[in-house]
């Protein structure tokens, strides 16, 4: 314990080494809070077994992600564990990139059989799935008030972890690290680090993650992680009006259809970044906030766990409107019907 308190004095709070050391702490003690109480299971074929198997993901090498796991300074079983885990729940949120495009297609010929909203392409066999936007747009300013659209966007830091092991169902080593990478984020402006989100190739076209990165504040009076959708006007000698923050919204409604892919995460140009899952890439250790490296201490970066988390935010966000927006058309038929 004395050693810990010791390491962590010293080093810049919140920082990735912050991380890597508060990770291995909790390890020892069988997970420091009720989210990373683990079973110490192995996959078949080691960590190289399960990287070679899973050769669709976002990963450009497999070599490159076996060298950055071997460079990691945990011990050998909880490396594996956290590795396994953290490739098994990309593969996973792969997989479910399906049902944002089926929903946003759905949206766009919906509105194309309508008729409600001009958009760039309004032919029902063909779809854009960009001309959501528009649609979705609409539909927050018109059919939910302002103060009703901000609830939306909202989520305690314990629901991330909650997501991690009831719909993921990983509650192994690598729960202890997502557990540190959510408290992590919740102190992010503490840091010293940028923007995680890749440089885009095309600057202003691709920068999806990057802008929701920049709008996403957490609170730590209520509302956790949150975007300000909605915001409370009060002017001289008038009452207090909420408002829709047009500028946010557009912002979320464009991340959100990032989430149909193509990628999960998005990726620099080649030359930047050649695997934008490697937590050992020197483009990482270049926002240390310790001055180190990773390439002189071999310690990984946490910054593909962090964006994963705010993928994970979107992701929860964008269900919660995709709830809310197939209530209120449902609503619509059935008095349609009635009439």
């Amino acid at each position: 314990h004395t050693f810990y308190i010791i390491i962590t004095a010293n080093m810049s709070r919140f920082s990735d080494n912050w991380l890597l050391d508060k990770v291995m702490f909790d390890y020892v003690q069988g997970g420091s809070c009720a989210c990373c109480g683990f079973p110490h299971l192995f996959a078949p074929g080691g960590l190289e077994g399960l990287i070679n198997a899973m050769s669709d993901l976002e990963t450009d090498s497999k070599t490159h992600e076996i060298n950055a796991a071997k460079a990691s300074p945990w011990p050998e079983d909880m490396r594996d564990q956290i590795w396994g885990d953290r490739l098994l729940l990309r593969f996973k949120m792969k997989k479910e990139m399906k049902v944002y495009g089926a929903f946003l297609e759905e949206v766009v010929k919906d509105d194309a059989a309508s008729k409600n909203i001009v958009t760039n392409n309004d032919d029902e066999t063909n779809v854009a799935i960009q001309d959501a936007i528009p649609i979705l747009h609409h539909f927050c300013t018109t059919q939910l008030s302002p103060h009703e659209l901000g609830q939306i966007f909202s989520l305690q830091r314990s629901g991330l972890t909650e997501i991690l092991k009831s719909k993921y169902k990983i509650t192994s080593a690598y729960a202890i690290v997502f557990c540190a990478v959510v408290e992590q984020l919740s102190n992010f402006n503490h840091t010293g680090y940028g923007v995680d989100a890749p440089p885009c190739c095309n600057s202003g076209v691709d920068d999806e993650e990057e802008l929701f990165e920049t709008v996403l504040n957490y609170s730590s009076r209520g509302q956790g992680f949150n975007l300000v959708v909605a915001e409370n006007i009060i002017e001289e000698d008038c009452e207090e009006e909420w408002k829709v923050n047009q500028e946010t919204l557009g912002i979320f409604l464009k991340r959100m259809i990032s989430l149909a892919g193509p990628t999960l995460l998005a990726r620099a140009a080649k030359a930047a970044d050649d695997d934008d899952n490697n937590d050992d890439s020197s483009n990482d250790g270049a926002e240390n906030g310790d001055g180190q490296t990773n390439g002189s201490n071999n310690k990984p970066s946490f910054r593909s766990d962090r964006r994963v988390a705010r993928l994970m935010i979107a992701r929860y966000w964008a269900d919660r409107l995709i709830e809310k927006y197939r209530s209120v058309q449902g609503q619509g038929v059935d008095n349609q019907s009635s009439t």
